[in-house]
């Protein structure tokens, strides 16, 4: 869920507000991996104080914990939207960070183009003959359940000739 700039100066406080403008697309981009993993470690230890702090005020306001402050909590609201904009960020950071791995696992052009080019060759070298004497060719392989041809004794020729008789007659 993205929040507006508006919404999130009013969640966070200026600290929390800097972490998640790194987050944004073009500046996450630039961050190196010393850095995005600090900026991750801050990311999460931030919203898991938030997260509990969250907890605790649910819990205040149902009655199922003593109040931490003066008065108990009245609701979370604030303090899980707050947590909800840190998660959000986090999983930027995520993203970014598994994009990284993935591109350093994947393969390079120069590799894959000599693998194809190794898969064309060794196809071409199976295609050649192995001698230059040419092979028996195409030969006339006979149905074995077709009926030999003038044979009138068959099923479907008798039918016929009987139409053919009474069809000649006037």
């Amino acid at each position: 869920m993205s929040l507006s700039a508006k919404a999130l100066t009013r969640l966070l406080d200026k600290g929390e507000l800097d972490l998640v403008a790194r987050t944004r697309r073009g500046k996450l981009a630039s961050e190196n991996d010393k850095d995005l993993r600090d900026l991750a470690g801050n990311l999460r230890e931030r919203r898991n104080r938030a997260r509990d702090l969250a907890r605790q005020q649910r819990r205040e306001f149902r009655g199922k914990a003593p109040p931490q402050g003066q008065k108990p909590a009245s609701d979370n609201h604030g303090t899980k939207a707050k947590a909800d904009a840190l998660t959000v960020a986090l999983k930027r950071v995520g993203a970014e960070q598994t994009r990284r791995a993935e591109k350093l696992r994947a393969p390079s052009q120069r590799s894959l183009a000599r693998k194809a080019l190794a898969l064309k060759q060794r196809e071409r070298a199976l295609e050649r003959p192995k001698s230059r004497t040419a092979g028996k060719g195409m030969q006339p392989v006979e149905n074995a359940k077709a009926a030999k041809s003038g044979a009138l004794k068959d099923a479907g020729a008798r039918p016929a000739m009987m139409r053919a008789k009474i069809a000649r007659q006037p």
